[in-house]
């Protein structure tokens, strides 16, 4: 798929204002958009902004979704100061905004259609009620949510026959609507409608867990640009956790000075990356299942089989409980 607007150029009021975004990664939140952000910008055809000062309002600047009321700190108002994000990248395939929550917003993607004609679309998905509690856990990391126990968080209840419900959220902003969020079918088949299935291209975090590579070249032949290309596949942007003594031990010497380059110099990221692993799965205390879980599937079930049909592809193990 070749982008339309291989310059990039914008005119508004007559005025050339620039090179404009052309592929949109939508989210959903906590789906893998970092890692597939940080995958796509190492590519040699592709441009993401990326300002390590700034880190989260570069990569989301939330232009395209004032609905959801984002505040500033995570949210870039101004078209012109988002579009100073693209400056220099006249000669880049494909100049990306991954910004997740655009999938959840009602305006984004007439919006995008609109300033960014042309733009494709990649969008992310995990199972739902998995996202919630990740997606939970992060805006209690970043502050922008302050009840801690997630089925408080998210509204829910049970009646007096142990059914649970989910009432909406009374309070605002939108972002804050855990459930609606999740309910990813309506998401996906708004952006399908808009710009049309063949510019839009489903990616489950599953695929980017378990088969990076072979992910991430269904990407770029998607982008048609060189598919042989492979970055790092590390992990980005996990969900905060508890940490052991003996994690925040080893991560207090890994941030002293000349440690980290020191080593990524003589071990991969993959034995990196098994060390953390082992050291996680040391005997701890498994919280208990909760048995609201299994309600919450239940009534997710009906938007993940649209899903499934949506996309072309069986959902179904979404609906069975995590392996621990």
């Amino acid at each position: 798929m070749i982008p339309q607007l291989t310059g990039g150029a914008h005119v508004e009021n007559d005025v050339t204002v620039g090179p404009i975004p052309n592929l949109f990664l939508v989210g959903a939140p906590k789906c893998g958009t970092t890692s597939l952000y940080e995958y796509l910008r190492r590519h040699p055809r592709v441009f993401f902004p990326a300002n390590e000062s700034d880190y989260w309002r570069t990569k989301e600047p939330n232009h395209f979704c004032p609905d959801l009321e984002i505040v500033d700190r995570f949210s870039i108002k101004d078209y012109r100061g988002y579009l100073d994000l693209y400056k220099g990248s006249e000669r880049s395939a494909w100049r990306g905004d991954a910004s997740p929550y655009y999938l959840f917003s009602e305006s984004a993607p007439e919006m995008i259609k609109k300033n960014c004609p042309g733009a494709s679309i990649l969008l992310t998905l995990r199972p739902p009620v998995d996202m919630m509690r990740s997606y939970h856990r992060d805006l209690l990391h970043i502050q922008l949510e302050d009840v801690a126990d997630f089925y408080d968080a998210i509204g829910a209840g049970t009646t007096a026959h142990g059914a649970l419900f989910i009432r909406q959220p009374s309070r605002t902003p939108k972002y804050l609507d855990y459930f609606s969020i999740s309910r990813f079918a309506p998401q996906v088949e708004r952006y399908q409608s808009v710009f049309g299935r063949d510019r839009v291209k489903v990616i489950l975090l599953e695929d980017i867990a378990n088969a990076p590579q072979a992910m991430f070249k269904e990407v770029l032949s998607f982008l048609d640009i060189d598919n042989s290309f492979q970055p790092e596949f590390r992990t980005y942007n996990e969900t905060s956790q508890k940490k052991s003594p003996l994690e925040r031990c080893i991560n207090a010497i890994y941030a002293l000075p000349g440690i980290k380059p020191l080593s990524q110099a003589v071990f991969p990221y993959d034995a990196r990356r098994r060390l953390l692993s082992a050291i996680r799965r040391k005997p701890h205390r498994v919280a208990q299942p909760d048995p609201r879980d299994d309600q919450l599937r239940e009534l997710c079930a009906p938007d993940v089989e649209r899903l499934s049909t949506l996309i072309g592809r069986d959902l179904g193990h979404w609906q069975s409980p995590p392996r621990r």
